[in-house]
């Protein structure tokens, strides 16, 4: 995790210097962008009920946007942004999996309504999973186990997304994942008598944030 905080760290510090430097007639843009996740999914196991608990992240989910207005009705960015993103599964009354990713993601988006005002964006993101880190309860007692680039989950997450973003730099994000978070072996769970074997595993989120303009920053 540490590791993934000075890469975006740096990364945050190399576009403020080009932000200070580029000239203010570039049609290109950074913006720096922040947002807290709540998050939940639908896993399916064979042999279990299994129960899923929504997931409350408000940190590290960090971004550099690129961005470019075509009019002042119509947009588009992309960029690079890390987020922290999972699954809490109930196996059972005894077992719960707290399961999470620290992912680094490309988004494709177009914006539409006004560029210096209220409005809509919708694309994909393409979020590869870097760090995988498992906790899990037996009767409240906790194990736990952190992978960096594991098998347990799947490394490609694509995305769709949705937001609103108003005039000050708020915004609110929707987001659904096009593949299974949990690979179906490898879950590692060992408990007398569980076979953990999800055969689905979808997740999506709900998200608030803020975005500003680096140059803006600077000042």
């Amino acid at each position: 995790m540490k590791k993934i905080a000075l890469v975006c760290l740096l990364f945050l510090a190399g576009n403020l210097a080009f932000a200070q430097t580029a000239p203010s007639t570039s049609p290109w843009y950074v913006v720096s962008a922040s947002e807290t996740i709540l998050s939940w999914g639908s896993v399916e196991a064979t042999g279990l009920e299994t129960k899923n608990i929504a997931r409350f992240t408000p940190f590290i989910n960090i971004g550099l946007l690129l961005h470019r207005d075509f009019n002042e009705k119509t947009g588009f960015y992309t960029g690079l942004a890390s987020r922290n993103v999972g699954i809490i599964t109930d196996l059972n009354d005894s077992i719960r999996m707290k399961q999470r990713v620290y992912t680094l993601g490309i988004p494709i988006a177009f914006k539409f309504g006004d560029m210096k005002g209220n409005l809509l964006a919708a694309g994909i993101d393409n979020e590869f999973a870097i760090n995988y880190k498992q906790k899990k309860y037996v009767n409240d007692e906790k194990s736990k186990t952190n992978i960096w680039f594991s098998d347990r989950t799947n490394i490609y997450l694509p995305s769709v997304f949705a937001e609103f973003k108003s005039k000050k730099g708020s915004y609110f994000r929707f987001k659904y994942y096009l593949t299974d978070f949990l690979k179906t072996d490898n879950q590692s769970v060992n408990e007398p008598g569980v076979v953990y074997t999800p055969t689905q595993s979808t997740m999506m989120y709900i998200s608030v944030g803020h975005m500003i303009k680096t140059r803006d920053l600077v000042k």
